[in-house]
Parts: C-alpha cells; structure tokens; sequence
C-alpha cells in the first residue's frame, strides 16, 4: 500500500491513500471486473421498463435513495460501519472521517448522480450507438486523469495502446448502428460531459482514505440521494402511477448496480486502481451481445467478431504486467 501526501488548505497535511503500487490484476479482480460488466450491461434492459411510467429524475432519485437505504439497513445489521474487517493481509480500513464523507460525498454527487441525469436527458434526443461512443471515452479520460495524477498509474505507451485498441473495438461494435443516426449537439455534449465526469468517480474514490467498501457506498448513495430528490421534485411530477413492473425494476436497479455493484466497484478501485475498472465500459457492449446471442439466437458478424478481438486484446494488453528486468549480480 502506497500514500500520497498533498497539502489541503486549512488542514495542514493529509494522507491520501492510493491502490497498491505494482499489484496488478490477479484472477479474482478479473472476475469482479466481469461481474461489474454482467451487471451493469445489464442495466438497460432494466432501466426501459422502468422509464415508461417512471421519469428519468425520479429514476435517479429512487435507485439512490433505495440503494442508501439498503446499504444502511446492511450496516446497521451487520455493525460494519464503525469497524470494517478487510481481506486477509490487508491493510485495516480506516475509520470514516470527515475527509472520506467529503471524497465519498464529491463521487456521488458530481461524478455519479449527476453524469447519471446527464446521460438520461441525452437519451430522448441521442441514439444508443451515439451514448455507448461517448461513454467509451471514460476509461480515455480516466487514464489520462490518471496519469497526471498519480505517481504510480502512469499512461505507459503500452497501457495507452491498450486504451485506444479497446476504444477502437466499440467503435466497430457499434459503427453499424451510426449509419444514418442523427444526435442533436445539445445531447452530444451532455454525454461526453457525462463521461467525463464518470472518469472522475474512480479518480475520487482513490483520492478518498480507505474506508470500507459498504461505508464508501453508502455515503456515495445518501449524497446522491439528498441531491437527486429535491431535482426530481422540481423536474417532474411523482410518479403516482407507475406500473407494478417499474416498481419492481426500480426496486433491482437500486438493490443491484446501484449497491451491490458499488459495494465491490470501490473493492476493486482500491485493489487495482481507476483505470484497470475503467475498462469495463468497453466490455459493457459486448455483454449486451452475448446476451443477445444466447438469448434473443441473434447471430454474431464479422464486424462483432472484429470489435470482440480488438476489445478483449485491448483490455489485456492495458492491465499486463510488465516484465521486470532483472541485472545480473
């Protein structure tokens, strides 16, 4: 485990604690890191039951309010909150600070509530092909942010090549959906304002103390929350008539990508930092075509199978561990 030290006004000297420096992924991150992919590309599916008796700020607002409140009932189950027990070896949690809840609090407000009502305003003018593009320019973004950052999570030539040759398959995963598609400049720029304010998410969780993963979750919810509702009671009415089947989707959006998914997003930041995570928005994409594949017997042509290659070999090739060169004694 490395720390940072940076000066913060009025504070004197704070210690800002970062993923582990040289850990790179091992097997298990890969699978959460796939796990978060299933999830959350996923999610769409589940969010266009929802918007059709449920407008889109009330949507934000539920799954954040809901995930709080499930992550608070955990806690207050389970007595984490106060004293976290992290994995075998591993450095103990802090305790929650007034510096955690102020990162914690920045990462749900402008970096996951926000980009989240950006992204919904920009679907009822900007076709999908046009959203999954802009948001691929997160992990673009978050290296880059990355990389002027922190000391140990540098844009090395052959993580960059990584990046642009993921960026590149989903460009050829979803380039047949662009033809003749037609995005207003309103709507583009608030998905390319959304992506990057997502790659901010993971910049800030590692700028935040290393509180327990739940904690860290609940306070990204709870802030969000507190900013999503009074903005869903000025944007749109309650949605008093919403069908049981959006209820219900509410109901797993909030349970499943907003707290769960969070809960093991901020494990996996803290265990292999922004940019390895960051990945999965390239991933997302070729989730929601497998499932078409299994699901729905579409078949895969060779712009998929091209897009496949150069997403998955991008991803390896980013989060490779470079060889050590060893000098003779």
């Amino acid at each position: 485990m490395t720390l940072e030290v940076e000066t913060v006004p009025d504070e004197g000297v704070a210690v800002v604690a970062s993923a582990p420096a040289g850990v790179h992924p091992r097997p298990i991150d890969w699978f959460v890191l796939l796990v978060l992919v299933a999830i959350w590309g996923s999610t769409y599916a589940v969010v266009r039951i929802a918007v059709r008796s449920i407008d889109p700020a009330w949507l934000v607002a539920g799954r954040q309010g809901g995930a709080a409140v499930l992550i608070a009932a955990w806690l207050g189950a389970t007595h984490l909150f106060a004293s976290s027990r992290p994995a075998a070896g591993a450095p103990p949690y802090e305790p929650v600070s007034a510096r955690a809840i102020f990162w914690f609090s920045l990462v749900g407000i402008v970096f996951n509530a926000l980009p989240l009502t950006l992204y919904a305003l920009a679907a009822k003018t900007t076709p999908s092909a046009v959203l999954a593009i802009c948001n691929g320019g997160t992990p673009i973004f978050t290296a880059l942010a990355a990389h002027l950052i922190f000391a140990d999570d540098r844009l090395t030539p052959r993580r960059a090549i990584g990046v642009a040759m993921g960026f590149g398959g989903l460009i050829v995963l979803v380039g047949p959906e662009l033809a003749g598609a037609s995005a207003g400049a309103a709507g583009l720029a608030l998905a390319i304002i959304g992506a990057l304010l997502y790659a901010g998410s993971g910049i800030g969780a590692r700028f935040a103390p290393r509180i327990s993963p739940t904690a860290s979750t609940l306070i990204i919810m709870l802030s969000g929350a507190l900013v999503a509702l009074p903005t869903a009671f000025i944007a749109a009415p309650f949605p008093t008539h919403a069908t049981p089947e959006a209820i219900v989707a509410l109901a797993a959006l909030a349970a499943i990508p907003s707290a769960f998914a969070f809960v093991i997003w901020i494990w996996l930041i803290q265990r292999t930092g922004a940019v390895f995570v960051s990945l999965s928005n390239y991933m997302m994409p070729l989730w929601a075509t497998v499932l078409g594949v299994v699901l729905m017997h579409e078949t895969i042509g060779w712009t998929a199978a091209v897009a496949l290659g150069l997403i998955f070999a991008g991803v390896a090739i980013a989060s490779r561990k470079p060889r050590v060169s060893r000098s003779m004694p």
